[in-house]
């Protein structure tokens, strides 16, 4: 055959067969030159398509960390946004529908990917810090229980308190409580186990020492002291004080009756006329209303009706000579409890309640340490015991003379009262309350004696019982690693402490030992500490030669004072739901309020989509009504 090669060759080119085959070949090499130019055209096309999708995703997120501080509404920033961007006008004008990344499903997932980011941040430095301690309070919102949870630790150096979440409470036992918190650890990646304390407030069912929840806590993790909530200690010694002096119970009472009076729509309007009226050069000032569980709140009513007494008096004449007859009567009631016993017990509350109003600012102060606090709080007893003499009381005389005067109160003139004759019958017994009438009050003795001094006598006690240095082991300890306490160093001090965080006796007593001797020295090189911080500062190159009582002060500075961080969280829950949402879910309220309280954390935040995780991965949407991730990747 190849003998007749040229002649077949020759022939076979012209055989159908073979110029079908070229053919297809020829459409073949045509077809895949195409393919190959339309498949870059539709990966081009895919990648700027990407590209505008991520560069629309940055401005969602911007938003959304806008609104998490900022009093904004998420569509509105973002079509102001949409002015500044062009790729950001074009996915909301002429995107399609289903790939606008603005459905509420998007916002609540971006903002959770957000949070999460951050609670990873806070989660490695607790890991870091190896001790935290726990804070919990709840609060009332839209008829549901929220429950605050943030932790303390040590971080460069100083003290955090970072929120965690909102936990809506189904059930308000300790038991579905504990569970709630122990959750939240767990979800947030923290060990339960590293928790070295627990503040709550002061509720039953959370510091209750039998079924509460720091003692069903304290029996998983045993070194998880309980430590009662300082700002709450403080506020209820004024509230006991209330309580126990008949005065000023009555006094506290009038307070309130006063409140709910001039809270009226009518009355208050006619209140604050008559203030312009008076003042017209000073801004009108609202009455404030008490509570037992807001601190400062006392000092704050008390002085609200010092600065407007007046006005109040004129307001409650000019009412009764009105012709609504049920208010004209309540006025008349309140004109005649407004009287001198009324003014001397507001001069007195002014007077004494300033000094726990400063303290109670103090330990509301982030980073406050325990041993702090109980400085503090020893630092204000003489004040109070000063204050018990005959010189002051002339002073709040003098004062309640003169309100009495701007106000147009009459003052009682020194009357003789009839001595009253007991009754026979309970001369054998022991009795707590006043027999007979009710012990009047003419002259300036009676008042110092029945108003004065019995508030500053209640007020010390309370302060003493509930603030003492000896009514807990670990106070005991935390002061003994104070340099400027007395018992600084002292072994009887800090060991039952030590124990109970399981630092071995031995080992406790060698450090104590060697580091008398490094102070020693430092003290010759001329540097002095003065402060746990700075004690803590001192012994951090040492660490590893001091590991039992670095630890130790580690721990002193991370227990708790106090939940006021709970409650600044329940001030941005307040202010979230007034301004931006007030019907969202849980989920999205916690992580909402947890991104604008950690709002520097949330400027930090790298905000590049591809970084966000899970928000790319979501499935092809079925209809023109859902929303589109598949294009972002």
């Amino acid at each position: 055959k190849w003998k007749k090669a040229s002649v077949s060759l020759k022939t076979h080119d012209t055989v159908a067969l073979h110029r079908y085959s070229m053919e297809s070949w020829a459409e073949f090499k045509l077809r895949k030159e195409k393919v190959s130019k339309t498949t870059t055209k539709k990966n081009s096309a895919h990648a700027k398509a990407v590209e505008e999708n991520r560069e629309f995703m940055r401005a969602v997120v911007e938003s959304l960390c806008h609104t998490s501080f900022d009093r904004g509404n998420f569509l509105e920033v973002l079509r102001l946004l949409s002015n500044f961007n062009s790729v950001v006008k074009k996915k909301l004008s002429d995107g399609p529908g289903n790939a606008e990344y603005v459905h509420c499903d998007i916002q609540n997932e971006v903002m959770d990917i957000m949070a999460n980011m951050i609670r990873k941040q806070i989660s490695e430095e607790v890991k870091a810090a190896k001790h935290f301690a726990l804070q919990v309070d709840e609060c009332k919102d839209s008829k549901k229980e929220q429950i605050s949870v943030v932790v303390r630790y040590l971080n460069n150096d100083s003290i955090h308190e970072e929120f965690l979440h909102f936990i809506p409470a189904e059930g308000l036992d300790a038991d579905s409580l504990l569970e709630k918190i122990k959750s939240t650890l767990c979800e947030c990646s923290i060990d339960k186990n590293a928790c070295i304390g627990q503040c709550y407030e002061g509720a039953a069912v959370m510091s209750g020492c039998n079924q509460g929840v720091q003692e069903k806590f304290r029996k998983e993790v045993p070194q998880a002291v309980y430590v009662p909530c300082s700002a709450h200690q403080l506020n209820s010694v004024v509230v006991d004080c209330v309580c126990n002096v008949q005065t000023a119970a009555e006094f506290f009472a009038t307070i309130h009756v006063v409140y709910n009076f001039f809270s009226g729509t009518a009355v208050h309007d006619l209140f604050i006329q008559k203030q312009k009226e008076l003042k017209p050069t000073e801004k009108p000032v609202n009455l404030k209303k008490l509570s037992d569980t807001q601190w400062d709140c006392q000092y704050a009513a008390c002085l609200a009706i010092e600065r407007t007494l007046p006005t109040i008096c004129a307001t409650l004449t000019d009412i009764i000579n009105q012709s609504n007859a049920h208010r004209a009567i309540e006025a008349r009631a309140l004109n005649t409890l407004i009287d001198q016993t009324f003014t001397v017990n507001l001069t007195v509350m002014i007077n004494l309640l300033g000094f726990t109003k400063t303290i109670s600012k103090r330990l509301q102060s982030r980073g406050m340490q325990l041993v702090s606090v109980i400085d503090l709080v020893h630092l204000l007893i003489p004040v109070l015991k000063g204050k018990r003499n005959e010189k002051t009381w002339k002073d709040i005389w003098k004062s309640t003379n003169y309100l009495c005067g701007r106000a147009g109160i009459d003052i009682e003139q020194n009357k003789l009262v009839r001595k009253q004759a007991q009754p026979h019958h309970p001369q054998d017994f022991i009795v707590d309350s006043q027999i007979g009438e009710r012990r009047s009050l003419a002259t300036p003795d009676d008042y110092r004696n029945h108003c004065f001094y019995p508030v500053i006598d209640n007020l010390v006690n309370e302060l003493n019982r509930r603030f003492s240095h000896d009514s807990c082991n670990i106070l005991k300890g935390v002061s003994a690693l104070n340099p400027k306490h007395k018992s600084f160093l002292d072994k009887q001090c800090t060991l039952p402490m030590a124990l109970q965080y399981g630092i071995c006796e031995d080992n406790l007593a060698a450090e104590l030992h060697q580091v008398r001797r490094l102070l020693e020295r430092k003290k010759q090189q001329g540097h002095v500490v003065n402060s746990t911080f700075e004690f803590l500062t001192m012994l951090r190159p040492y660490q590893d030669a001091f590991i039992d009582l670095y630890k130790l002060v580690c721990i002193g500075v991370t227990l708790p004072v106090s939940s006021v961080a709970c409650k600044h969280s329940f001030s941005c829950l307040q202010r979230m739901k007034k301004y931006l949402r007030n019907s969202s879910g849980d989920c999205q309220t916690s992580n909402l309020a947890f991104l604008s309280i950690n709002s520097m954390r949330t400027k930090g935040l790298n905000r590049e989509p591809s970084l966000l995780g899970s928000i790319l991965f979501m499935p092809f949407p079925q209809s023109s009504n859902q929303w589109d991730k598949r294009s972002c990747t």
